[in-house]
Order: structure tokens, then C-alpha cells, then sequence
């Protein structure tokens, strides 16, 4: 499959413009909070006056996240004191996203006097389907790209100006992961939030699992920043970090936490 898309669509002003991971990352952010908000759980909460507001917060959160662990696993990259702040010129983590809204949305729900876990809960459901559709944003822009291959599933970038390496036959890895987090959104979506009955039990699944995905898919990116000595690579040792946080802490819950009340 040939991929002739270039990372921008078109230049508003300057520096600004328009480009393709931007653009799934706003569908993304749209699709999942309206399948979020059809929810019965949600009605639950009472957020019809602050869901936009922790919305908003959980972007914020997701950029500083993101951007953060771009920077301190290529801090080369970033030589000028202002760099790290040019978020429009690239670098963004995934995994730093998802750190980025877990640490700082708790503070704000807690000022709002949102619960924390049942509301994490209910988002962990549709976080994989938002991942899902901002990845199709890194398969057109070039970001994310995979090593060289022979396979039949190999595609091909033809514009120089995209971010992956043009001309020869890469794996998408960007489809790849896309395809992954869109199979945790459904086995969140029809099985685990009937079956999971105790707070944070749900986002604990959801953490094992999308980081897993990133851990594995790792093994076929061109961009995996190696680490000396070692068969794995920055990320992923994020990812089994907050892998084994997670397996505790839903081991933990699984014991002591109480069951959620039945929804009608």
C-alpha cells in the first residue's frame, strides 16, 4: 500500500496549519466522549456542568504528559531552553499521556469533588477507541513508523516530505497498534465493563493492556530509542513499569475494594 499523505494537510499561518495527527486526535477526542457520554454509568456521576471543563484538563494533561516524557527519553532533541515548549514542531509520547492525565486529573476532580476511580472507570472504556483513531493520524503523518520489511502487509511512503523513511517498504505500525487498541476497546466495551464490579478494576485492565500493546508493537518501530545492553527499549520499560503498577494495584482492589451498586 502506498501512503502519499505528507504530516501536514495545510498551512493556516506560519507555523500554524492544519495536519493530519492533529485532525484524528480531535476525531478521537469527539467520537469517544460522545460514546462516553451514551453510557448509563454516566448519568450516574452528574458531570452535565463539569465534563467539559475535565475534558478540557485531561487535553492539557495529555499534552504536558506526553510531551514531558518525549523530551526527558530524547533530551538531545531539545538543546534550547524554549524547544521543549514548540510542541508544534513534534515529539509527543503516547505512554507519557496517558501518565500526564493520571496524575494531574485526580487533582482537579478532587477540587470539583468528582469520585475519582468510577469516573476513571467509565473513561478507561473508551481511552483504547480514542487511541485507535488518533493512530490512524500517525499512519498518514509518518510518525510512529516501522522497520524495514519484506512482509505482504509492508506499506510504502512516496512523499519526502513525510516524517518515516520514504521509499522503502516499512511495517505499519501505526495500523498495527490501531487494530490492537481498537480489540482492547471492544473487549472493554462487551465484556469487561459487565463483568468488572469493583472500582478501578476497569482502568486497571486498561492499563495492563494498552501497555502491553505499546510493548510489543515496540519491537517493529523504527523510532524505538535503544537503551545500551538491553533487548528493550525506553518505552517499554514504561510500559512494563506501568504494567506491574497496575496488575498490584488490580490485585489490591480485587481484594479489598467493594462492589459498584447495580445499574438499571
Amino acid at each position: 500500500m502506498h501512503i502519499p499523505t505528507s504530516y501536514k494537510l495545510f498551512t493556516l499561518y506560519g507555523a500554524c496549519s492544519i495536519n493530519t495527527y492533529g485532525l484524528f486526535i480531535a476525531l478521537g477526542i469527539i467520537i469517544s466522549t460522545y460514546a462516553m457520554q451514551r453510557n448509563k454509568k454516566f448519568a450516574l456521576l452528574n458531570l452535565d456542568h463539569t465534563f467539559n471543563n475535565i475534558i478540557t484538563i485531561c487535553i492539557f494533561a495529555g499534552i504536558f504528559g506526553g510531551r514531558f516524557l518525549a523530551v526527558i527519553s530524547e533530551p538531545h532533541l531539545y538543546s534550547r531552553w524554549y524547544d521543549p515548549f514548540m510542541i508544534w514542531h513534534g515529539g509527543f509520547s503516547a505512554l507519557g499521556s496517558i501518565l500526564g492525565v493520571i496524575f494531574i486529573t485526580p487533582l482537579y476532580l478532587k477540587i470539583i469533588k468528582v469520585p475519582i476511580l468510577p469516573l476513571f472507570d467509565l473513561a478507561a472504556i473508551y481511552a483504547p477507541l480514542f487511541q485507535s483513531i488518533a493512530r490512524l493520524g500517525c499512519l498518514f503523518a509518518g510518525c510512529c513508523h516501522g522497520t524495514t520489511t519484506t512482509s505482504f502487509l509492508s506499506i510504502i511512503y512516496t512523499n519526502p516530505d513525510t516524517i518515516a523513511h520514504w521509499g522503502v517498504y516499512v511495517h505499519p505500525t501505526q495500523l498495527y497498534s490501531s487494530l490492537a487498541l481498537l480489540c482492547i476497546f471492544m473487549f472493554m466495551y462487551f465484556y469487561a465493563q459487565h463483568t468488572f464490579k469493583k472500582p478501578g478494576l476497569l482502568f486497571c485492565m486498561y492499563l495492563m493492556l494498552s501497555s502491553m500493546e505499546r510493548f510489543f508493537i515496540d519491537f517493529l518501530r523504527a523510532d524505538r530509542i535503544a537503551i545500551s545492553n538491553s533487548l528493550f527499549s525506553f518505552h517499554q520499560y514504561v510500559a512494563l513499569t506501568i504494567f506491574s503498577i497496575a496488575l498490584t494495584l488490580y490485585a489490591l482492589l480485587s481484594r479489598f475494594s467493594k462492589t459498584y451498586q447495580k445499574i438499571s
